[in-house]
């Protein structure tokens, strides 16, 4: 499996823990904290599972999990009624956009779809409001920053899913610099 890697080179002298936040696209994927000297692997698989939930009057409604593993896809939240009975039903059909999941709600209410990874610590969740739709980025670009010390370092940007991310201070001043290899 596939896992950016963060590793802390600053001294424990300097800041004992260092804050990693790394994202794809506009979704946080990772913040973490790494102690000095250690390190942390933040799998970036292309499986996904997925669930919506909403409400209707009182009622919590949960759709079934679709679980896939296309980098391209559109889930539909729907309400059907069969037999008299109101059936909330998360359906997955081909992709309208590259590298993409567009979440669509064609419910009366607000959708909330949890977009998940197994065996990863991502965890995506949006709403999605009433007759709309919202897109989720799955293309293969991450962004990485870290605070060291109360000091933010300069954010890099990884397409390689093994990018090792390395975090060291600065010898001619007070800061931090981030190196991928």
């Amino acid at each position: 499996m596939s896992a950016i890697k963060l590793v802390n080179a600053v001294p424990a002298a300097n800041s004992p823990t260092v804050e990693f936040r790394l994202s794809q696209g506009t979704n946080q994927v990772a913040r973490i904290g790494v102690h000095a000297g250690g390190q942390a692997s933040i799998p970036t698989t292309t499986n996904y599972q997925v669930k919506a939930f909403t409400t209707m009057g009182d009622f919590s409604l949960t759709s079934n999990t679709l679980s896939f593993n296309n980098t391209s896809a559109t889930l539909l939240a729907q309400v059907l009624t069969e037999d008299g009975f109101y059936d909330f039903q998360l359906v997955q059909s081909p992709g309208t956009q590259p590298s993409a999941l567009v979440c669509e709600n064609t419910w009366r209410n607000p959708v909330q779809f949890t977009i998940s990874q197994p065996g990863s610590p991502v965890q995506i969740v949006t709403v999605v409001d009433e007759h709309n739709n919202t897109t989720v980025s799955t293309a293969q670009q991450w962004q990485c920053y870290a605070i060291a010390d109360g000091i933010t370092t300069a954010t890099v940007t990884i397409t390689d899913p093994n990018a090792t991310i390395t975090i060291t201070p600065d010898n001619d001043d007070e800061s931090y610099t981030l190196t991928v290899s």
